[in-house]
């Protein structure tokens, strides 16, 4: 099917600027597994926190939850670097992820 005058010229200026919501993704960006709704761009933190808590998932609790298992088996210093985060950070989350270790066993003993 062939496109008028005027406005096939029109069509193929708003194919080349692309912004907005009239964007088309192109081929070379990533595909985003939460995707906006501007194509190329990933969806805003807060609005998947909002999304995840009205189907009854907490955002919070399941972040956590999953730091908790990194650092259960990642050294606090490949935490702190691969997650931008302080080494102190990437420390206690290693100790609180090892929960009652020999630390505890051994005061325990001293009882």
């Amino acid at each position: 099917m062939e496109i008028p005058t005027p406005l096939d010229d029109l069509i193929r200026q708003l194919v080349e600027r692309r912004n907005g919501r009239a964007a088309t993704i192109p081929i070379e960006e990533p595909k985003w597994l939460f995707h906006s709704l501007y194509p190329g761009q990933p969806i805003d933190p807060h609005t998947l926190g909002r999304r995840l808590k009205a189907i009854g998932v907490p955002p919070q609790l399941a972040r956590h939850s999953s730091l908790m298992d990194i650092a259960s088996e990642l050294p606090a210093v490949v935490i702190s670097r691969l997650l931008g985060f302080h080494q102190s950070t990437g420390d206690n989350w290693n100790r609180v992820s090892q929960g009652f270790g020999a630390d505890y066993a051994a005061e325990v003993s001293r009882r």
